[in-house]
């Protein structure tokens, strides 16, 4: 089968979400990181940022309505990246990504198309949660977005369970020499 029968993605709209759907400058409170202890009564808690996410919560949990949060993970422009990451700016590290090797991190192929992205840089080291029905209003709202198709979005949820199943053991086997 030709490689052109397998695009990264298809354009979608509406209030329906599935893992793998790419919103563009969602909004996302997060604590102000200096507070102070006691909180005053007139202090600003929350601080709004905008980033682009991609939805990491499995499809048919979307669908079958099991849960009422939706996990999201921000991703950059390739260029962008590096002000993120400095590391990002060397070719080394962003093979080590493709590859698999760097497991915080996983790359998305550029589109260009009716709606076009470059290559972005997916961080599973931070993860938001927002409320299910923020997210499909949200998405309504974005009109066209797009929507990271199979087996590219199998792929992404994969390297995602990867960055999370590492486990450091505190000692290693030593074997006989």
């Amino acid at each position: 089968m030709a490689v052109s029968n397998f695009p990264w993605y298809e354009v979608v709209e509406g209030a329906a979400l599935e893992q793998g759907d790419i919103l563009r400058a969602c909004p996302i409170m997060t604590p102000i990181p200096e507070l102070s202890f006691p909180i005053a009564d007139n202090e600003t808690l929350i601080d709004v940022q905008y980033f682009d996410v991609i939805v990491m919560t499995q499809s048919c949990d979307l669908v079958n309505d099991k849960l009422s949060d939706i996990i999201l993970c921000p991703h950059w422009g390739l260029t962008e990246s590096g002000k993120i990451d400095p590391s990002m700016a060397k070719k080394e590290t962003r093979k080590a990504i493709i590859k698999g090797y760097k497991y915080r991190y996983a790359m998305l192929d550029e589109w260009k198309d009716e709606i076009s992205t470059d290559i972005r840089i997916v961080d599973f080291g931070r993860i938001f949660s927002l409320p299910k029905s923020f997210v499909s209003q949200f998405a309504a709202n974005q009109g066209k977005r797009l929507r990271l198709s199979p087996p590219y979005r199998e792929h992404l949820s994969q390297s995602f369970a990867r960055f999370f199943m590492r486990v450091g053991l505190p000692q290693d086997i030593k074997l006989p020499e």
